[in-house]
Formats: C-alpha cells, sequence, structure tokens
C-alpha cells in the first residue's frame, strides 16, 4: 500500500509514491500548464510501477501558500481521488514542507515573499511550531532566524503530515499567497 503525494504549490509539480520500502517520484516544471500534466503524472507514476488506484491508502498534498491555479489544480485531483476511493487525505503547508525538510539542529523560519509582504513560520530543532503561519508586511522580526532554503524532502514531509488528523475530503482548503478581494 502507498502514500501519493501531490506538490502543485509552485512552478515545479511533484507527484510520489512512498511506502515503507521505496520513493518513486515524478517532478515536472509546469509555470502555468498543471491542468496538463498532474493527471498524467499520476497515470504514469502508477503504470510505470505496476501500481493501481486501489493500492492507494492515502493521500498528502500541499495546500499552501502558492500559486492560485497550481493549488486549484493540485488540491481538486486530491479531493476528488479521495473522495472516490475512500481514503484519507493529509495536508501539509508549503512553509512546513519546507521546514520539516531541513535537518538544522536550531529554530529556523521558512519566509515566502509576494509583493507586498512575507508568509512566515518558524519550527525549532524538533520541527515544533515556534510561530505559526502569518502574513507579515515587514520580515525583520526574523532576520536573526535561520532562513531554510526552499528545497523538498518528500519522505520527511510525508511522515510529518501523516502524524496530523486527516481531513474530510469536501474540507480540503487552499492557503493562497494573495488573498483575494472577497477575503479583504
Amino acid at each position: 500500500m502507498f502514500t501519493l503525494f501531490l506538490d502543485t504549490h509552485g512552478e515545479i509539480i511533484t507527484i510520489s509514491l512512498y511506502n515503507e520500502e521505496k520513493i518513486i517520484t515524478k517532478t515536472q516544471e509546469s509555470e502555468y500548464s498543471h491542468a496538463v500534466y498532474v493527471v498524467p503524472m499520476i497515470k504514469s507514476i502508477l503504470e510505470e510501477n505496476n501500481i493501481t488506484v486501489k493500492d492507494i491508502k492515502n493521500i498528502v498534498a500541499v495546500n499552501g501558500p502558492g500559486s492560485f491555479t497550481g493549488l486549484r489544480i493540485g488540491l481538486s485531483v486530491a479531493k476528488t481521488m479521495a473522495y472516490s476511493l475512500g481514503i484519507p487525505i493529509y495536508l501539509i503547508s508549503s512553509l512546513s514542507a519546507y521546514l520539516v525538510s531541513d535537518e538544522s539542529d536550531r529554530d529556523k523560519a521558512c519566509i515566502l515573499e509576494d509583493n507586498k509582504g512575507y508568509y512566515i513560520s518558524v519550527f525549532n530543532k524538533d520541527n515544533e511550531c515556534l510561530v505559526d503561519e502569518c502574513y507579515v508586511e515587514n520580515k525583520d522580526k526574523y532576520k536573526d532566524i535561520y532562513s531554510v532554503p526552499l528545497v523538498i524532502d518528500v519522505k520527511k514531509v510525508i511522515d510529518f503530515a501523516l502524524k496530523d488528523q486527516a481531513v474530510d475530503a469536501h474540507l480540503v482548503r487552499a492557503n493562497y499567497v494573495k488573498k483575494i478581494e472577497v477575503e479583504k
């Protein structure tokens, strides 16, 4: 049985299958064409490894912050698969994914910039949250905290996400970088 991992929050789409014995990953650069790649990538990774959708026991999906369209596509696929297969779905933010991927033995911050400010989260060396995800206009308060590189270790992210509680597929929501006018 496998965990399906989907990350569509940025320009690199990552689809992985993971079990205790192995991790299989496909990536695809896609600035504006996530809809073209996500489902075919899932189909391809399953077929190439003689795995069926019935071999998927749960799904871990990155829910942002990130690209508006990329997140909508990835989370729509994840929600549909989880609901139709009757399997749990686990969410992890892109900030948390970057933080748990880093092996630093100190407090660490993940900082994602947008046009008007920064999304920030801070973890300690044991990957416990010190500063929950927040949006700030000035990051100076966090300048003395080690800033992690924006690199994701899929195995670490899956292991971390699976410790949390599964989310009802109907309640999966994206954490977008930019606030739309309705939310302001």
